[in-house]
């Protein structure tokens, strides 16, 4: 399942699949929400699968992270 839609990168344009995973090649990352307006600001938020930390992020943050979507095995 693709965690990026029409990008292997996130861009703030991106759109984010529930369920999806995300890497930047240190760290995966669980995609928990899609953009949603939180106040003024559009946030994601995803799970960092080592220390389970839950954080939003803003679309300009996803994008310097250089995420990429992680396929499942097959």
């Amino acid at each position: 399942m693709s965690a990026l839609r029409g990008s292997s990168r996130a861009s703030p344009s991106g759109s984010l699949c529930c369920e999806g995973y995300l890497t930047d090649g240190r760290r995966l990352f669980r995609v928990l929400s899609r953009f949603a307006a939180v106040g003024e600001d559009a946030c994601a938020s995803l799970e960092d699968c080592a220390t389970l930390e839950v954080r939003a992020y803003t679309p300009e943050e996803l994008c310097a992270m250089k995420l990429r979507p992680v396929a499942a095995a097959e």
